[in-house]
């Protein structure tokens, strides 16, 4: 069964030293995800913890939205704007679209703190769309980018990258003791 799995490990080896800027998005991915469990469980325990949610609200906001995304949208889309056929630029505005609807969504999820009955539905549906959403990248846009960029490519992506980076391990610390809360 193990050996069912080394074409995984062959995969994020190749990543990790082929395409380290999309390393980093897909390491990300693993800490909104980690987040993403908490709001589950959350409403799932039906925890009526107004300070929780907008301690998740915010960790969604500034991680997924200004860091996340902010790399996704000022420096990835950007170069596969100049340099990848229409399909990968398709693929790239469907992501934006559930950038948008994210947003709106976490909004929902702030201005809903207090309410429980309110914010659930908000809650499971940023979290369904947004599970959704990595999946499209990690396996669909990701794969599909690497043949219209070069490594070099990729290291000054990663070092665009450390503009935004600023708040990241403040957030990631977040998300440890939100774990820690539910």
């Amino acid at each position: 069964m193990e050996e069912d799995l080394d074409w995984i490990e062959e995969i994020e080896e190749k990543v990790e030293e082929e395409y380290p800027a999309t390393k980093v998005m897909m390491d990300e991915h693993r800490v909104i995800e980690r987040a993403l469990s908490v709001l589950k469980k959350a409403i799932e325990k039906k925890i009526e913890d107004e300070e929780l949610y907008l301690s998740l609200a915010e960790f969604f906001s500034k991680y997924t939205g200004e860091i996340h995304h902010g790399k996704e949208e000022e420096i990835v889309f950007k170069v596969l704007r100049e340099k990848a056929p229409k399909h990968i630029i398709d693929m790239v505005e469907a992501l934006e679209n559930d950038h948008r609807v994210g947003a709106e969504l976490v909004e929902k999820i702030k201005e809903n703190a207090s309410n429980f009955e309110k914010l659930k539905d908000f809650a499971l549906a940023y979290h369904s769309m947004l599970r959704d959403h990595i999946v499209k990248e990690d396996q669909g846009l990701f794969p599909a980018m690497h043949p219209y960029l070069s490594v070099e490519e990729e290291k000054k992506l990663l070092k665009d990258f450390e503009r935004i980076d600023k708040e990241k391990e403040k957030y990631e610390r977040l998300v440890a003791e939100l774990e820690e809360k539910v």
